[in-house]
């Protein structure tokens, strides 16, 4: 089988077909739903896995989502496992609502030709986003917005019965399906009698914080797309980030930024149309397109539709007052605005101590996940892990000073292609790179010679940086203590930034030369974003170039800066600052803050603490004495108030990538 799809009018087999339900006979289960035929090319899916339109004996079209071959990957078992658990995720993010109007309904899961799938309804229809293209996107009349949005909160809405709630997380106008098998689209289009179905359930997640880990389950790398999703959902640098992400109130500012895009003919932040930025800056630090009303009475409808795009979670009503809101606006009542309700977060229960996470009682999920297990004796190994999650028993952890230079590139190569952070830590962890918890142990080091000096490098960054094509990397490093030698960032005096530097030149010609031959032979080139141009006054002047070795930046270390945070005439700094990256894990992790002095930043150079350098250029300093300043973290943690200029002495901390 190709990674396109299956050869037209193949007979497959789902093998170790487990049902979502017992509600028939194993045989008649295996016989509608674990013997198809396919009769064509994969109809959808994304860059993880296909959706394929097959038939069963019976005559009835199902679908079948199955996960995508792993492309250059080894065939080493964690690999298969990790990506195949992310997969497992979303076959429980759609059972979960299965049986609900206005979702798929889901049948079972197995593997076909040893790869996970899922069975499950086909749904006949047209995207949202087809629908509105195919109108030349011509802006909506407001009772046809406020239909929509009626039709999808009251789907939403009814997720609350669940034991468990239920966030989509990814709401697109992609991923709302007009469904036609009852109703021609085109009807719907002119009455606004919609019936709509939610699809793609990749970055769903329960709203419950006593299942299981909160942080792990809040899935804290996901993103989802820009064009509609809130801030919370474009960073992972935010204190608190895992609460933020188990939100319902996420679902209602991606569905009014659709609602928005329908009224008035674009998204509000038009994201898609500005590459160069930041979404989550963007989103930040701007306010929406104003949306002024087209016809007379539409503003309450407008003001319904902003009150969702709050920036902050707090202030957006809850889906069952929009929905309530949009109604009443619907039927001519006055102010519906006054029926909305704000979002109240909900708080983390702490789980039992003797008895571990609180469980509920058994539901048709439970019931399935203990079942799935019998798929392990079916399906072989990788099959086995996707169904009961058993991922930690296929290695031994070995720690990162048990593993070579060469051993650490094949683990990199692997976490690359996990396709998420969830993932990518569950390869890392097998190797013993992280906790049980998944964070990183800054006490864990590795030794290496550089430049004749004996020193030790530090694990910073699980698949967080990339090739300057944009390719994930899966490791990257930095050194725990400075060179013993001080270095200049340039030797004589002049006005830009990182790419100019002598000090960058020196390390990635010289430097890269004296490191051993088997870490040099595994290093990988990053993309790093600087401000290459000093006295900047714009993020448009943070550029990208390409290091095998490099420094650190301010954001790098600390995380995003706000704006509010510097004086009036100042912000501006924030946006550049923020524009060089993203914090490190291994920072992160120790939940190192902008504004604070931290120990753990601290290094030393032959045995004392220590001033080092970082890549960021300072713009205001620089711009204010006629000459290239960068910031240092200076000897008590601080990386912020020691700038100084270029051609002074300080200490070099360098990162690189395998």
């Amino acid at each position: 089988m190709s990674e396109r799809g299956l050869a037209r009018g193949r007979f497959v087999r789902i093998d170790g077909f487990v049902a979502a339900a017992p509600t028939m006979s194993a045989e008649e289960s295996l016989r509608r739903y674990a013997r198809l035929i396919v009769s064509g090319d994969a109809a959808g899916g994304g860059a993880t896995s296909e959706v394929i339109r097959a038939t069963n004996p019976d005559g009835e079209t199902l679908a079948v989502k199955v996960m995508r071959p792993t492309r250059g990957a080894r065939p080493e078992e964690a690999l298969a496992a990790a990506r195949a658990r992310a997969f497992h995720e979303e076959y429980l993010n759609q059972l979960a609502v299965s049986g609900l109007r206005g979702f798929p309904e889901v049948y079972g899961c197995g593997t076909m030709d040893g790869r996970p799938a899922i069975v499950m309804e086909w749904i006949e229809g047209t995207s949202l986003h087809d629908a509105f293209e195919a109108g030349g996107r011509a802006p909506w009349q407001g009772r046809l917005t406020a239909w929509l949005g009626l039709a999808v909160l009251t789907i939403l809405d009814s997720t609350a019965a669940l034991e468990k709630g239920f966030v989509h997380r990814d709401i697109s106008s992609r991923n709302i399906v007009l469904r036609s098998s009852v109703t021609p689209v085109e009807r719907q289009l002119a009455d606004g009698s919609f019936d709509v179905c939610l699809v793609d359930m990749g970055s769903a997640v329960s709203i419950s914080p006593a299942d299981g880990s909160f942080t792990m389950l809040a899935d804290v790398w996901r993103n989802a797309t820009p064009d509609y999703a809130p801030p919370e959902m474009l960073t992972r640098d935010v204190p608190g980030i895992d609460a933020l992400r188990h939100s319902s109130a996420i679902d209602v500012y991606a569905l009014c930024s659709v609602l928005f895009e329908l009224y008035a003919g674009e998204t509000p932040f038009g994201v898609s149309r500005h590459p160069e930025a930041s979404p989550y800056r963007l989103k930040m630090d701007s306010s929406p397109a104003p949306l002024p009303a087209r016809e007379k009475g539409d503003e309450g409808l407008c003001g319904l539709i902003m009150a969702g795009l709050a920036t902050e979670p707090g202030a957006r009503p809850t889906v069952a007052s929009l929905r309530a809101a949009l109604q009443a606006w619907l039927e001519g009542m006055p102010d519906p605005a006054a029926l909305l309700v704000p979002y109240v977060p909900r708080k983390a229960e702490p789980a039992d101590k003797d008895e571990g996470p609180r469980r509920g009682s058994v539901s048709r999920r439970g019931l399935v996940i203990g079942v799935a297990a019998g798929v392990a004796a079916a399906a072989g190994l990788g099959a086995a892990a996707w169904a009961t999650g058993g991922f930690g028993v296929l290695r031994r952890p070995r720690g990162l000073a048990s593993l070579s230079w060469d051993d650490l590139s094949a683990v990199s190569a692997e976490i690359a292609e996990a396709g998420s952070e969830d993932t990518a830590i569950e390869v890392a962890r097998g190797y013993g790179l992280c906790a049980d918890d998944g964070t990183l142990d800054p006490t864990q080091t590795k030794a290496i010679t550089v430049a004749g000096h004996e020193t030790t490098a530090q694990l910073a960054g699980i698949a967080h940086d990339a090739r300057a094509d944009g390719s994930p990397i899966g490791l990257s490093f930095l050194l725990a203590e400075a060179l013993p030698e001080e270095r200049r960032m340039s030797e004589e005096a002049y006005m830009g930034g990182w790419e100019d530097s002598d000090l960058r030149a020196w390390l990635n010609d010289v430097l890269l030369a004296d490191l051993p031959e088997e870490l040099a032979r595994n290093v990988v080139a990053a993309g790093k974003l600087s401000n290459n141009v000093g006295a900047a006054r714009s993020a448009d002047d943070v550029t990208l170039t390409e290091d095998a070795l490099w420094l650190p930046s301010y954001v790098e270390l600390v995380g995003e800066r706000a704006r509010s945070s510097f004086s009036d005439g100042f912000q501006y700094l924030a946006e550049i600052l923020n524009a060089e990256g993203s914090q490190y894990k291994l920072f992160r992790d120790q939940m190192i803050y902008p504004l604070e002095t931290r120990q753990e930043l601290v290094r030393s150079r032959a045995g004392k603490a220590a001033y080092w350098w970082l890549r960021s250029a300072s713009p205001d300093v620089s711009e204010s004495e006629g000459t290239a300043y960068f910031n240092r973290t200076g000897p008590n943690g601080d990386p912020f108030h020691f700038a100084t200029a270029s051609t002074d002495l300080s200490g070099v901390i360098f990162g690189f990538c395998v």
